[in-house]
């Protein structure tokens, strides 16, 4: 681990592979469950209950000690960020920069903003929503992160997302269900800021604390993730109609070819099926279309690209 605290960035190896690379394009999301010490998360517990003192590492240009015991009572407590243990055990936390390094390049950039989300339980569930200002598009500049420092069973309302929604606006019926996003103390989840998500419904007492935030690339986007050497990137599964040609997109923009993505569209490459008899058409063409992830076309595709 290679850490810069002047520029607050890291470097580790890469712990994700191609495979699981394509995995999150096309889910969205990645969880990391209890990989932050007990004492860690109670500690975090405490530090967001005013019981620790402030002991920041740096001190912030412009601001003081009582602007960060200020910011502390807030639903923003981003004085976290500057505590030793917080950055040793939780943003540096092995597991989760080794992903972090594999979707984000090198030169990692920590988070700088803090969000609290506390929830006395039982409460209903959220209405589904995109976050504000969400991007759709190949593009993966930085990733959103929560951590639950404690126990948050499906009882205590873990966030829940919709699988592949991160692709482009959609709506949801609040009596449908997602994929809860549950886990012992110290779990860490990622995903791309703008999959539909919401907190879940709690049906228990409690306090549910959830801590969110980004982390950010600094770096131009790179297969420097490890490689497979069986991966092909013809037959990969990039997912269905309507949404393999996203998902593969933002695979190819990831190893730093997302200027050469094109497709042809009908059953051509990104879509596969395990019943046809030959692979797809259309792999590796120079010319073809790119996928319209802003809806400024007739249909999913853009113009043609030359």
């Amino acid at each position: 681990m290679q850490y810069d605290a002047e520029q607050r960035r890291f470097d580790c190896a890469p712990t994700l592979t191609d495979s699981e690379i394509l995995l999150f394009c096309r889910n969205g999301y990645l969880m990391l469950e209890g990989i932050v010490p007990d004492e860690i998360n109670q500690r975090s517990c405490d530090f967001l209950d005013g019981k620790l003192p402030l002991n920041p590492t740096v001190m912030p240009p412009g601001l003081t000690l009582e602007d960060l015991e200020r910011i502390r009572d807030t639903h923003e407590p981003s004085c976290i960020l500057l505590e030793d243990w917080y950055i040793e055990h939780i943003l540096l936390n092995p597991v989760l920069t080794g992903a972090l390094r594999s979707l984000l390049g090198p030169g990692v950039g920590l988070p700088v903003l803090v969000s609290h989300h506390r929830s006395e339980c039982p409460q209903p569930a959220q209405g589904w929503h995109h976050d504000a200002d969400r991007i759709f598009g190949p593009e993966l500049n930085f990733v959103e992160v929560f951590y639950f420092p404690q126990d948050t069973p499906a009882s205590l309302g873990p966030t829940e997302v919709v699988p592949g929604s991160h692709i482009g606006p959609v709506s949801r019926p609040a009596e449908e269900q997602g994929v809860l996003m549950s886990g012992p103390a110290g779990s860490i989840g990622i995903h791309h800021q703008s999959i539909l998500h919401r907190r879940g419904v709690s049906t228990v007492p409690g306090l549910r604390r959830m801590l969110k935030y980004n982390y950010w690339r600094t770096a131009a986007p790179a297969r420097d993730w490890i490689i497979e050497d069986d991966f092909d990137f013809h037959t990969a599964y990039y997912g269905g109609h309507h949404s393999a040609i996203f998902y593969a997109h933002m695979f190819y923009w990831l190893c730093g070819k997302g200027d050469e993505y094109r497709v042809i569209g009908g059953q051509a490459w990104p879509w596969r099926t395990e019943q046809q008899i030959g692979p797809s058409y259309g792999f590796g063409l120079e010319k073809g279309y790119v996928p319209d992830w802003r809806g400024s076309g007739p249909d999913t595709y853009a113009y043609p690209q030359p």
